[in-house]
């Protein structure tokens, strides 16, 4: 084994680099490298269980998200220091979802090369500029598949977690590292379920790491983290000597080992815990975030303002963070595809029921409120307009569509409500409720023309059989004739480069070309092309994140048929169709 790897990953565990919370950066860039292997890579072993490939099943919800997995709950019904992983997981086949329950099947990286997956795991900057192709990307890293070829299983299930955890999906890394037997465990593994566990304020869970990574590692960090440990299971005589041996050292910031030594006695409430002096921190990393929200530390609002992705990601499951933080970091969290609209709505109820009159943010309830329970189709689409209305840029607005996608779903088409369906079209799209969006399409056919023609190119995109767009070019000219702005044309040619790839032949390549699509011929396309064509679905996930490492502003109209065509072909049809409106609702 290679110390230098697990030491200079861990560096990042007790080091003060900031979240980013004013522009998205990965925590961890560059820590994790490529090991190199000790041995040879064994054989991927045979499948043993007959799944099926994945696809959409009844098992998940409308935007994606599998059933069984576990939605955000709320402080009162989790206990932050119960950490008991069944550790009774495989290595060579591991992954919290089946096909039964999203997953991608045991075929999915069947035929790909391991090691050239995990130089893409590591090279992916979330986050994505698009939610469905994080919604793809994340389940691909869930399923429950074999190790591929050329790759160690350890360093396969390290690059799965690790990304997951860039992404803000805290609670899918966790439950892919928890099922991991410890005898196995690599250094480079160590690091990664340490950062996992920190990130989800699962004190205790770093206990069975600790005592083996000292003989790994240097680093204070797990000094720290075995003085903890003592302390949770009552030995404070051990814990206060390895605190003040931390302090002697001066090995930590002194905020840092206050953390350490409040969280080491928030079990008994009692021993050497002090106040945070959290003027100290200028920035909040990893190893400060996991202890103050798993100790129930409060943590200076300034200090979680304007969260990055994966911060709010964090924040939203994190139980020791108030009801309030936590449903204000959700809509963001759900604009990247980190939280689901259910998941919105059960935060949302938590919150609407422990606001007291008159505190902040009462009137934002009261909207959310009445967009779920207003007493008709009037009052609720209002509330949604409200909230709609009241998102300061463009990504939270899309946050705020999807956190109104199921109120929105539950307005029946009729024709009063005809004006307003185009956006109401969208909030529904925005997290995947097809079904209810179509079901618009007859009372709009003959409506309103103004609200036909605005609805028209996200059901044409959404609708699978076709019927609705019926190769008509001549009403996505009439619609884009239509449109005003500077985002005219780009919002056009975003529709023509997925109808095309959506629809190949017929007008939309002409449509495409006339709005200055272009196209792409280069390594990437060709390879995300032949994955596509091979079924190689798990591959085609990942090099779809790969495409999409951006803001929307830095997706070309080219790029974005490139995936949508391979993403369709591939089995992806709806979350293909999903990432077409998507595009044009943001563009």
């Amino acid at each position: 084994m290679k110390p230098w790897v697990f030491s200079g990953a861990l560096a990042a565990l007790a080091a003060t680099a900031a979240f980013g919370q004013d522009a998205p950066k990965s925590l961890l860039p560059d820590v994790f490298g490529a090991a190199p292997p000790e041995a040879p890579p064994p054989p991927r072993p045979a499948d043993t269980q007959a799944d099926t490939p994945g696809g959409d099943t009844p098992q998940q919800n409308p935007d994606g998200t599998a059933a069984g997995l576990p939605i955000a709950a709320t402080p009162a019904t989790v206990d932050p220091f119960a950490s008991g992983p069944a550790r009774a997981g495989s290595f060579d086949i591991a992954g919290p979802l089946t096909a039964r329950l999203g997953g991608y099947g045991m075929g999915a990286f069947e035929g790909s090369d391991g090691r050239f997956l995990n130089g893409l795991l590591q090279r992916t900057r979330p986050p994505l500029a698009s939610r469905w192709g994080h919604i793809v990307l994340r389940r691909a890293l869930l399923s429950r598949v074999p190790t591929p070829d050329g790759v160690r299983p350890a360093d396969w299930l390290a690059e799965r977690a690790l990304l997951l955890l860039r992404m803000g999906e805290v609670d899918g890394a966790k439950l892919l590292v928890d099922a991991l037997p410890l005898d196995r465990y690599t250094p480079r593994l160590y690091a990664v379920a340490s950062q996992v566990h920190l990130a989800a304020a699962d004190i205790p869970a770093l206990c069975p790491l600790a005592p083996n990574a000292r003989a790994f590692s240097k680093l204070p960090f797990w000094d720290a983290a075995n003085a903890i440990c003592a302390g949770l299971e009552g030995d404070d005589i051990t814990a206060a000597a390895q605190f003040d041996r931390l302090r002697a050292r001066r090995a930590m910031p002194m905020i840092d080992i206050v953390l350490a030594e409040r969280a080491a006695t928030v079990v008994s409430g009692e021993g050497r815990g002090a106040n945070i002096d959290w003027d100290e921190a200028k920035s909040l990393s990893a190893y400060r975030f996991g202890l103050a929200a798993g100790a129930g530390i409060a943590i200076p609002e300034p200090l979680l303002a304007r969260p990055s992705a994966m911060l709010a990601g964090w924040m939203m499951r994190a139980p020791g963070l108030s009801i309030a933080q936590r449903s204000e970091a959700a809509p963001i969290a759900a604009a990247y595809g980190i939280a689901s609209a259910r998941e919105l709505a059960a935060l949302a109820a938590a919150r609407i029921a422990a606001i007291e009159p008159g505190a902040d943010g009462e009137d934002a309830i009261a909207d959310i409120r009445a967009a779920y329970a207003g007493r008709n189709a009037e009052e609720r689409i209002a509330a949604m307009r409200r909230i709609w209305e009241a998102a300061e840029t463009p990504q939270a607005r899309y946050g705020a569509l999807v956190r109104t996608a199921a109120a929105a779903a539950r307005i029946p088409p009729a024709a009063a409500q005809a004006d307003d369906a185009p956006e109401l079209i969208e909030s529904m799209l925005s997290a995947g409720y097809i079904r209810q969006a179509l079901a618009w399409w007859p009372v709009l056919a003959n409506g309103p023309e103004k609200a036909r023609r605005e609805a028209w190119p996200y059901l044409a995109l959404a609708d699978s059989t076709g019927r609705i767009a019926n190769g008509d070019v001549g009403e996505a000219r009439d619609w884009h004739g239509a449109l005003s702005g500077k985002s005219a044309d780009r919002k056009g040619a975003m529709f023509a480069a997925a109808m095309q790839a959506l629809q190949p032949g017929g007008g939309w390549s002409g449509l495409a070309e006339d709005l200055g699509v272009g196209s792409l011929d280069n390594r990437y396309t060709r390879r995300i092309a032949s994955a596509a064509v091979e079924k190689r679905r798990g591959e085609v996930a990942i090099l779809a994140g790969i495409g999409l490492q951006s803001s929307w502003a830095g997706v070309s109209p080219a790029q974005l048929s490139v995936v949508v065509g391979a993403l369709n072909r591939a089995g992806f049809a709806r979350e293909a169709r999903m990432m077409a409106v998507e595009a044009v609702t943001r563009n």
